[in-house]
């Protein structure tokens, strides 16, 4: 019988020595030095008969009892050439770490129904520290948007039926009022509600985990009627843009987003990013990882509708550089990262879509 090492393993320091972990498992298995000796030798691929000789023949039986173990806990596999076990190609395309950080995130206890669910809760609320739910830069230059917004006039089935992402524009302005209205519904507050032991909590359009709203605003506006060009911080407590760089341009945004003509062509191009710790004070298992990418999609497809009804193009992408994102609006990513980029302006081109090719079948063949 021949066993190898296998190719890909989680590695973690800890107090008392190395843990590994194997991608589709959510143990960890401590290992001493000379289990990574044995590791070292496995290789990738040796006789367990040679394996077992190389440590003595004293140890030959613990050698092959480690070996038992470690086949059964995944970290050695046996290696019988075509026989041996694959890995699904998920994972061969996305790699170790996102199979491990997927396999940590899967059935986390949410402790619904449980009496032990308003005793962490106590424990959460007691320890303090509850990160601010809005974010804002008081020594910032502030401009209040309108608060009379445009009605959205346009019905559910009209709004579906015309929900495109646009490439194109114009290179119209966009009107302050339709720029203030499609705002303040993808990232304000509506209402406010008693969420008990967590306090105030908001009602916006788009869900978030817990109520937390995690999602913050910049705007790099372009061509807004009444608004200079420049970076702002969306404000949703007030309702208002506060400027952070009268420099910044569609060159800029251009820059960060590998050229991609529609995330800077458009009247204006909002970056969004996390302040994860909203999410993480509350929620404090891997699973809550998912969360913000969960909450960034459902603004993101606020924006797309709320644009829409306006009558503006939207646009949307995760094709940018974070760092350089991140950089541009002066924030700490390890507090604050990017998520998405999203744009809108004057749809350009014909009403509908392109037709389709004479040869177009459907489902595609395979």
């Amino acid at each position: 019988m021949r066993v190898r090492r296998r190719e890909e393993l989680v590695c973690r320091w800890r107090a008392d020595g190395l843990e590994a972990g194997v991608p589709d498992r959510r143990q960890w298995i401590q290992l001493s030095p000379d289990l990574v000796k044995l590791l070292e030798r496995a290789g990738a691929g040796v006789e367990l008969d040679e394996l077992a000789a190389a440590f003595g023949a004293e140890h030959e039986p613990d050698v092959r009892k480690a070996v038992d173990t470690l086949l059964d806990l995944g970290v050695l596999v046996a290696d019988d050439g075509d026989a041996s076990p694959r890995r699904p190609e998920l994972w061969e395309r996305w790699g170790a770490v996102a199979e491990r950080f997927h396999t940590e995130s899967r059935d986390a206890d949410y402790l619904v129904d449980s009496p032990e669910r308003a005793n962490v809760a106590a424990e959460i609320v007691a320890e303090g520290g509850a990160p601010n739910v809005f974010k804002e830069y008081p020594d910032r230059p502030v401009v209040p948007l309108p608060r009379k917004l445009v009605p959205l006039t346009a019905t559910v089935e009209e709004t579906f039926a015309a929900r495109r992402t646009h490439r194109s524009f114009t290179g119209e302005p966009v009107g302050l009022d339709a720029f203030s209205t499609l705002l303040f519904h993808t990232f304000a507050p509506h209402r406010f509600f008693h969420g008990g032991r967590f306090g105030t909590q908001q009602c916006r359009v788009s869900a978030s985990a817990g109520g937390r709203h995690e999602v913050e605003a910049y705007v790099v506006v372009h061509d807004v009627t009444g608004v200079a060009p420049g970076l702002y911080h969306y404000a949703p407590s007030r309702h208002a843009l506060e400027l952070l760089d009268g420099s910044a341009d569609r060159e800029r945004v251009a820059a960060l987003s590998y050229g991609q003509e529609p995330s800077y062509q458009g009247a204006f191009t909002v970056l969004t990013t996390a302040v994860a710790n909203r999410l993480a004070w509350k929620y404090r298992h891997p699973r809550a990882y998912r969360l913000w990418m969960y909450d960034a999609g459902h603004y993101a497809q606020t924006f797309a509708l709320a644009a829409t009804a306006l009558g503006l193009g939207p646009f949307q992408t995760v094709a940018f550089v974070d760092s350089e994102v991140e950089r541009l609006l002066g924030v700490d990513p390890a507090e604050e990262f990017a998520v998405y980029l999203l744009s809108a302006g004057a749809p350009a081109g014909a009403a509908g879509d392109p037709p389709l090719p004479a040869d177009f079948t459907f489902p595609p063949p395979t």
